[in-house]
């Protein structure tokens, strides 16, 4: 069992103190997203980020190197826990100096019809008490974007860490909040976000390790993602097919699909500590099951390459009707499927590479297997 100290580590508190700037502080904020250090001031020692926010890692990773130093940060979301009613607004708080940032900023999230709070050192801006961007059972329940007074600064980023130069920044700064207006949505605003920075996943392998990355298809059934994972090493194909088949004795048992889920997930795991490669051969869907997929190859610091399964959906149904009976689809299902891979959005859900189609897809996987 690993155990979590309640003070921040002599060498995380080193890195933080060695910081001049807030731009210092950014790439120490990003390293801690990404989880090579392992305490940030202002949060609880030996702690990361929430596990809500793993499929945001990549972006705001992204924009925190660019120089807007987040603070707090949440998906956007609606769902009932525990018999409670939760809706989130996506939502990001931070610090940023550069002029040009800030415009950029600002401009992207006008365009996106998205709210924002600006406060500087000497006076609150237009909105002094934030946003609500939490409700629990129709009543208020946290906020984002009230400025932030110089004591609540220094609790933030206390001086003793993060020194006296990088604190005269965090004070100086302006402080900006950005908040999507719409209860549930989570991806206007992180798209918006890599927008004003200009962060883009690469469009083509360049400079990526096609033998050690986790390769995600996304598409509906019938859209040719087994057929792809032929191109890859046998071993590296994680099919949730053949686990549904190994827990349950049937590949198309969809009661198994938890159990299997759960296997594959294991066999990622062993096969990412180990710096191999892997082709996640299942519908990838939804955001929530692209988002596992993406945390766990952060975990293990292996890049995270989407594939966008451009399959008419026409033809997506006529492979279904030919499968056997136990493996095919409801018609339904495979065009909600198609509908909710659609609105993959690499950007934001943190991919670093995105490969725009499937025939984009094979040159790629080949010269993985033509180099083992």
């Amino acid at each position: 069992m690993r155990i979590r100290l309640p003070w921040m580590s002599r060498a995380d508190r080193a890195r933080w103190r060695s910081t001049r700037s807030l731009a210092d502080l950014g790439q120490l904020v990003a390293a801690w997203l990404e989880g090579d250090i392992a305490s940030q001031p202002g949060y609880a020692p030996n702690y990361g980020p929430d596990p809500e926010t793993a499929h945001l890692i990549g972006i705001l990773a992204a924009v925190n190197r660019a120089g807007y130093v987040t603070d707090c940060s949440q998906p956007g979301v609606v769902e009932t826990l525990n018999g409670e009613h939760w809706a989130q607004r996506a939502g990001v708080t931070g610090l940023v100096k550069d002029p040009a940032l800030l415009r950029n900023l600002v401009d992207a999230a006008e365009e996106a019809g998205l709210l924002i709070s600006l406060h500087d050192e000497a006076l609150p801006g237009e909105h002094p008490d934030g946003f609500i961007v939490t409700h629990v059972d129709g009543e208020p329940y946290t906020g984002f974007g009230a400025r932030i007074s110089y004591r609540d600064l220094q609790t933030i980023w206390p001086q003793h860490i993060i020194g006296a130069d990088s604190f005269s920044e965090v004070v100086s700064a302006w402080q900006v909040t950005i908040v999507d207006p719409e209860y549930g949505r989570d991806d206007r605003l992180w798209a918006a976000l890599a927008r004003a920075i200009g962060h883009q996943p690469t469009q083509e392998p360049t400079g990526i390790d096609t033998t050690r990355g986790v390769y995600v298809p996304v598409g509906a059934a019938g859209s040719g993602k087994s057929t792809l994972g032929r191109a890859w090493l046998a071993d590296a194909v994680l099919a949730l097919d053949t686990y549904r088949e190994m827990v349950a004795g049937d590949a198309g048992d969809q009661g198994a699909t938890p159990d299997a889920v759960a296997l594959l997930e294991l066999v990622l795991e062993a096969r990412l500590a180990r710096g191999l490669p892997c082709y996640i051969d299942a519908t990838n869907a939804t955001v929530a099951d692209r988002a596992k997929l993406v945390a766990a190859a952060r975990r293990h610091h292996t890049p995270v390459i989407a594939i966008r399964m451009d399959t008419p959906l026409a033809e997506c149904q006529r492979r279904n009707a030919q499968r056997p009976a136990n493996r095919r689809v409801p018609e339904k299902t495979v065009a909600e499927q198609f509908r909710m891979a659609a609105a993959l959005d690499p950007i934001a859900e943190g991919f670093d590479q995105l490969i725009s189609s499937r025939d984009a897809a094979e040159p790629t996987a080949r010269r993985a297997v033509d180099s083992a």
